[in-house]
């Protein structure tokens, strides 16, 4: 790709496209966005976009991959938004145009309690934060502030070429206890998925619940098997060791999934968005440590 297209930047985007700039940024796409829409295609879907738009702005940058970064960019009154990822050389992998919604009735109550990150090292956001760009349980209730955590190296969540779960780092790592309760709940024999299948079954495959103060709970899912060493009636303590992360239930690869609720049944208990040590909140495509 020639200088002359990589005209457009991440920060530069929202101006590009409010000028209607669009046949410079469809030039500027990669190979395989090309395949899936034609030009034509996409003149006619980002044409009408703008009607009624003053003006758009930098919403959020977050980092996918060391070879990706995602940009979000909100229309003036907050209603359009646009999702976009490019890579180092400005290339542009993905564009989303989409409504933004917003949840201001829970995105503005946060949790009663202070929890902390149920990890020991330092581990990657991979879903995680207050919009369905970022965070794809945004739109479900029940789920809508939970996270995803793996753990990256140099741009990757595995070694090598992966052929088992062993080779992903997040497999056998320590999972802790994200505040003081009582365990309420345990699933501990669903067998780690294989690569490449899935169990929608039992998609928290195995999990935790755990009961803290002011009725709020805690779920914890995808432990490896037979790895959670508390049970049911436990009390437990911030910080405590409780498990193994694993790959079992909906899983496509070694993750922690944790959120924190209004009830013991996550299938219809509200999600609460989460108030962590030092007042701090990860989003999608940050590096978290425990003191986080």
């Amino acid at each position: 790709m020639n200088n002359i297209q990589r005209c457009i930047t991440g920060e530069t985007f929202g101006a590009k496209f409010l000028k209607g700039e669009f046949q410079s940024i469809y030039n500027q796409t990669a190979s395989n966005f090309k395949e899936m829409i034609t030009i034509e295609q996409f003149m006619e879907l980002t044409s009408s976009f703008n009607t009624g738009v003053q003006n758009y702005s930098l919403e959020s940058e977050t980092r996918l991959t060391d070879h990706l970064r995602h940009y979000l960019w909100l229309d003036n009154e907050g209603i359009k938004a646009i999702s976009v990822t490019f890579d180092p050389e400005d290339v542009i992998h993905s564009l989303l145009l989409a409504p933004y919604e917003t949840y201001p009735e829970t995105d503005n109550q946060l949790s009663k309690n202070t929890y902390m990150m149920p990890i020991q090292d330092e581990w990657f956001v991979f879903w995680g934060g207050a919009n369905q760009f970022i965070n794809y349980h945004y739109e479900i209730e029940e789920q809508r502030y939970a996270y995803d955590l793996v753990i990256v190296k140099d741009g990757h969540s595995y070694r090598d070429t992966p052929t088992s779960n062993e080779d992903f780092y997040a497999f056998n790592k320590e999972v802790v206890a994200p505040c003081d309760g009582r365990v309420v709940k345990v699933v501990n024999s669903i067998v780690d998925n294989e690569l490449g299948s899935t169990n929608v079954s039992n998609p928290e495959g195995n999990y935790i619940i755990i009961q803290h103060a002011n009725n709020e709970y805690s779920l914890i899912a995808h432990f490896k098997q037979n790895s959670i060493i508390v049970e049911e009636g436990h009390t437990i303590k911030q910080n405590q060791l409780i498990g193994l992360c694993g790959n079992s239930g909906n899983s496509s690869e070694p993750h922690i999934h944790f959120q924190v609720m209004y009830s013991d049944n996550h299938y219809n208990g509200k999600s609460i968005r989460i108030r962590f040590l030092g007042d701090y909140e990860p989003i999608q495509g940050d590096f978290i440590k425990p003191s986080n």
